[in-house]
């Protein structure tokens, strides 16, 4: 892929796809402030909120600014070292924890829940608050600034297909070239979702708290919900949502396989698709050992970042290219395996 069009893949699918937990932590960030502003105005006489002032775009251009070094340098340092700096899938989902809890938070906090969610806002320290003359400034700055670089360890979507892209270079100026080329084709969505919230929240403000408050909820709640299916766990909103029953049912999987048996190796292949696996559903024997290939070809999203818990299997696969993974079940049951945002996931039975 030349620059031109990694640009155009993070100006059309790079920002949607990192919408729910960037633009989440972007929201959050903006309606923090905001809501600190409408404060400051009931305790003021004769405040006024300025139309379009900097302290509406200046938050939004420093979190861009710092997430767009954040990924240069990333890049960098993937075509440097590659698969060496990678981040691991453990700490991956830590962050992504983290920033549902940012979100959930902030939604508390706009909610009015408990005086204890104010303190959910970054601060800089006073040593830096005295460097910047300008107090509100430099916290409009500062959280902004803070959050645009952690961004790094939450790569969502498209942006993990980049980083494979940056890997495989053995350049760092290269790697570091991919990653700005697409960081850089995402700030216009990013943009203008900070400042539209910004000013969504000027506009109505009573009616805007609530409303980003239970979108934010949301997105919180979808990002826990992804870490849950990647460690395999029982409590997850597909199995809330329906009975267990009918979620694991073949009808459910209506892209359902079965392995072949071949020499005594029960094989299986997966179409790694953008928008998830082919089949979604397979049945395998206890016991026998399983040869699980993964297909790609062609695709640059969450899809192409497998994860396997159960059988250790954690992988960032190339764009094209097959990759092969050996193990044997020993013991019945459903096993899921998911993208390492929850995204996409299937099912493995084993009878």
């Amino acid at each position: 892929m030349n620059l031109l069009v990694i640009f155009i893949t993070g100006l059309t699918t790079g920002g949607l796809s990192c919408l729910a937990m960037q633009g989440g932590l972007l929201a959050s960030i903006i309606a923090n402030q905001k809501d600190t502003e409408f404060e400051s105005k009931s305790n003021k006489k004769n405040f006024k909120l300025k139309s379009f002032d900097e302290l509406d775009w200046m938050p939004v251009g420093m979190f861009l600014v710092a997430k767009l070094f954040s990924h240069l340098v990333l890049g960098f340092l993937l075509g440097a070292l590659g698969s060496v700096i990678t981040l691991s899938l453990g700490m991956r989902l830590s962050f992504q924890i983290f920033a549902a809890f940012f979100m959930f938070a902030t939604a508390m906090n706009l909610l009015d829940v408990h005086p204890a969610f104010r303190f959910v806002s970054f601060q800089p320290p006073k040593f830096l608050q005295k460097i910047i003359r300008n107090s509100s400034k430099s916290k409009a700055l500062f959280a902004p600034a803070i959050l645009g670089l952690l961004t790094v360890f939450i790569p969502c979507g498209v942006t993990q297909a980049m980083e494979v892209l940056a890997i495989n270079t053995g350049s760092p100026v290269q790697g570091a070239a991919i990653m700005f080329a697409f960081m850089l084709g995402t700030t216009p969505f990013f943009a203008i979702v900070g400042v539209a919230t910004a000013k969504l929240s000027e506009a109505w403000h009573e009616k805007f708290s609530k409303v980003a408050a239970y979108a934010l909820v949301a997105m919180a709640i979808y990002s826990v919900n992804g870490v849950a299916l990647v460690m395999g766990s029982p409590i997850t909103l597909q199995r809330v949502v329906r009975p267990v029953t009918w979620f694991f049912s073949k009808e459910r999987f209506a892209n359902s396989t079965a392995a072949t048996v071949t020499n005594g190796v029960q094989r299986v292949t997966i179409n790694v698709e953008q928008r998830g696996y082919s089949p979604n559903y397979f049945q395998v024997q206890r016991g026998v050992p399983v040869e699980l290939t993964l297909n790609t070809s062609g695709v640059y999203s969450c899809a192409t970042d497998f994860t396997f818990r159960e059988f250790g299997i954690y992988k960032q696969l190339k764009p094209s290219g097959l990759e092969t993974f050996t193990f044997t079940p020993t013991k019945k049951g459903r096993f899921t395996f998911a993208c390492s945002m929850g995204m996409y996931s299937g099912v493995m039975e084993v009878l």
